[in-house]
């Protein structure tokens, strides 16, 4: 299983070992997915996506 996620739809990428409830991880819809294999966040920033303020340091 992918460490990151990624919601296409605002560009948050989110720590799923360390996510929490302000995440909202669970309203991310399926086509807005994307998983980050292999677990790098370098990778997310590199396709524009933000860190999370609630789950990525």
């Amino acid at each position: 299983m992918a460490g990151y996620l990624g919601n296409k739809f605002d560009m948050i990428v989110h720590h799923l070992a360390v996510m929490t409830s302000e995440c909202k991880i669970y309203e991310i819809k399926k086509q807005d997915s994307v998983y980050f294999v292999p677990d790098i966040l370098d990778q997310a920033r590199k396709e524009g996506f933000a860190p999370c303020k609630y789950c990525v340091n």
